[in-house]
């Protein structure tokens, strides 16, 4: 069974320049992700779509495959990742006579995924009936004690929050990480949608949950991998 991992990696970034690319514990941050891949069991080829020849330079140095630069008109701030995968595959169809029959969307900014959730999230797609799985973690701000900002004042989210006083009667809620997002090619045939109607969870602890946004997120993600396992072994 052919599976593609497809790592989106443009070169515009508005909260850190040439995000993909800054260096993550000594590391390029797109690397992290491409390592991690090759390192899964059912993965067979690994491609970044970008449209930046330095970050196809980093990616074909570290192992992936960059067989093509993404047209600068699909790389701005309202390109869907529907619209980059899409373009991806008709690609490798008409160039490589290559179809995937499984697609795994790995995103470089969730570097701290490991190649086991990898190959977890395929094992669950082919024994269950979801049409895709993706990666979520546990919600921790709750929007049942979210508020608007309207008018200069506060108005609640949920009107009757007040009865949800204590945390443990909020409804368990799931956010996805955007550290994986694992698809039958049928369900994007078929449904023009990542996910299709039936959404597995590959739930990820939270240890492994960062997306990295700003210059703190790339800190705090530093600290991790640098720091985490030995202060962890304190409470062990």
């Amino acid at each position: 069974m052919k599976v593609l991992a497809i790592i989106p990696a443009r070169g515009g970034s508005k909260g850190i320049p040439m995000k993909n690319i800054r260096k993550l514990a000594g590391i390029p941050l797109i690397e992290h992700t491409i390592s991690v891949a090759k390192k899964s069991k059912i993965i067979d080829k690994i491609l970044v779509s970008t449209d930046s020849n330095k970050i196809a330079y980093l990616a074909k140095s570290a192992g992936a495959e960059v067989p093509f630069l993404r047209p600068k008109k699909l790389s701005d701030d309202n390109t869907s990742i529907l619209t980059v995968i899409k373009h991806t595959l008709r690609f490798l169809a008409v160039n490589e006579l290559y179809e995937p029959e499984i697609i795994l969307l790995l995103q470089p900014t969730s570097p701290l995924r490991t190649s086991r959730m990898i190959d977890k999230s395929v094992e669950i797609l082919k024994k269950s009936n979801a049409t895709c799985v993706i990666g979520v973690s546990r919600i921790k701000s709750h929007p049942y004690n979210a508020f608007w900002y309207k008018n200069k004042y506060l108005r609640p989210f949920k009107s009757d929050f007040q009865k949800y006083y204590r945390r443990q009667q909020y409804p368990v809620l799931y956010y996805p990480t955007g550290s994986i997002y694992t698809l039958w090619n049928k369900t994007l045939k078929r449904y023009n949608s990542i996910y299709g109607p039936r959404i597995k969870p590959l739930i990820i602890d939270e240890e492994f949950n960062i997306d990295i946004d700003s210059k703190f997120d790339l800190f705090l993600a530093e600290m991790q991998i640098l720091h985490w396992k030995n202060h962890n072994k304190k409470f062990n």
